[in-house]
């Protein structure tokens, strides 16, 4: 089934504490524009510079902040600022995090180079829908730099603890790097080339499916890159890099894999008054006001713990409104008449809150279609639900749509079942940052 295979890992030589930390930044998709810019100015080093750079005035075909960032990428490691490890490797990986209750959690996986495979082959599983935008920009990045910059999130089935003891073999040396990100993650990453280390973690997953978590847009992307290299150049060899790409993979089953929901705002519809809305609502839905104001941190502690008791249950999430700076309690209704909706129809795909909500609410009451969601018209997608609300009441967005996480069995269950949720469905935390290992992908060479 799957195939994954150690490569030449490119890593920053400042491998220890600040120094290191100072270079990380998060995926590309979770840095906003004034993140950005503090982690551009932060070092002319950090890995944004790569990820996401910025525009600038006059920018041409010949330079922009593609073609700077391929640049950067071959000046950092002719000067010594990125260095290859001399032999092909795999990296395990432990991050360890306070989860929002107070626990105190650790994370184990590992770095691979993974075969690329079509969805359709059945050997990696996608579970969301993509955007057309996030597409686009990472093949440009692709196949200006032609290399992977931050890796994937890959997850796999493994009840009987195999990779527990797998990575403690391969983590009694001295970890190669070791830093604080951002976020408070504590990151500490091995180096692992000894050939019963390599042989013991590829075989955690040799008769396995991937299920992607995290990185859709840059997985799709690599598949469009090497049909793109394959046309171009006929005749590439099999073992080349192009048919790679760079993952972390993880057991389902490890004590630290948390998920966390992605809220929904919507802002530029017409005529979206409560005194219409409300009754439309309600023929799906029942409706229960929270009292409390919104304007105060416990109002709102209030209103997400009202949410956070229908987690399981039938589908529920909190809308907030702009028009009365209030929340309300969405709960589906049992044998609510749904003719008409365009539900899916896979059993465990439309019971899900995040299918309910873009199938009932977004497109069928509001009149967002399924392309205008994918283009992301009409909808901003948060991760923070303080910030949600605030960009509510503020008088930015119309709506706010605040949601639980999808539990892991139902990722799996739409996985297996080869559906797709709409995009942005789950938050597999903490994310993964950029600038711990890196990857150059070279059609010629292997991985």
């Amino acid at each position: 089934m799957a195939e994954l295979v150690p490569f030449r890992g490119i890593r920053y030589a400042a491998s220890r504490g600040r120094a290191l930390g100072q270079l990380l930044a998060p995926p590309y998709d979770l840095v906003s524009q004034e993140q950005r810019d503090d982690l551009l100015r932060r070092s002319p080093h950090n890995v944004v510079h790569l990820t996401l750079g910025e525009d600038r005035p006059g920018d041409t075909a010949q330079d922009n902040r593609y073609t700077r960032a391929a640049g950067y990428f071959g000046a950092w490691q002719a000067a010594g600022v990125l260095r290859r490890d001399e032999t092909p490797s795999l990296y395990p990986l432990e991050q360890t995090f306070f989860a929002p209750d107070g626990r105190q959690l650790t994370r184990r996986g590992f770095m691979a180079a993974v075969r690329l495979h079509e969805f359709s082959e059945g050997v990696i599983v996608p579970h969301e829908k993509t955007l057309v935008a996030p597409k686009a920009d990472r093949l440009a990045i692709l196949k200006t730099v032609g290399a992977n910059l931050s890796p994937l999130f890959g997850l796999y089935r493994d009840e009987a603890g195999a990779t527990a003891r797998a990575l403690d073999l391969a983590c009694l040396a001295e970890p190669a790097g070791e830093a604080d990100s951002d976020d408070g993650v504590h990151h500490r990453l091995w180096r692992a080339d000894a050939p019963e280390v390599v042989g013991a973690l590829q075989a955690l997953v040799r008769d396995q499916r991937i299920f992607i978590a995290d990185g859709h847009h840059r997985y799709e992307t690599a598949l469009v890159y090497r049909r793109w290299l394959e046309e171009r150049t006929p005749g590439l060899p099999a073992f080349g890099g192009h048919h790679y790409i760079l993952m972390f993979l993880c057991p389902m089953s490890d004590p630290g894999l948390v998920i966390y929901p992605t809220h929904r705002l919507v802002q530029g519809l017409e005529d979206v008054r409560l005194a219409t809305l409300l009754p439309r609502l309600e023929r799906f839905f029942t409706v229960q006001p929270v009292e409390e104001s919104l304007m105060k941190p416990v109002g709102r502690a209030w209103a997400v713990s009202r949410l956070s008791e229908h987690a399981g249950k039938n589908a529920s999430f909190l809308m907030v409104t702009a028009e009365d700076q209030r929340a309300r309690l969405l709960t589906l209704r049992d044998g609510a008449d749904l003719t008409g909706v365009p539900l899916p129809a896979n059993r465990t795909l439309r019971d899900l809150d995040v299918t309910v909500l873009h199938a009932i609410i977004l497109e069928h009451l509001l009149g967002v279609s399924a392309g205008a969601q994918e283009r992301s018209e009409h909808l901003t997608y948060v991760r923070d639900a303080g910030q949600a609300v605030n960009r509510v009441l503020s008088g930015e967005h119309q709506l706010g749509f605040l949601l639980n996480p999808t539990p892991m069995w139902q990722v799996e269950a739409v996985g297996d079942a080869g559906e797709t949720m709409p995009q942005k469905s789950t938050l597999f935390a903490p994310r993964l940052q950029s600038g711990l290992v890196l990857r150059a992908v070279d059609p010629l060479d292997r991985p």
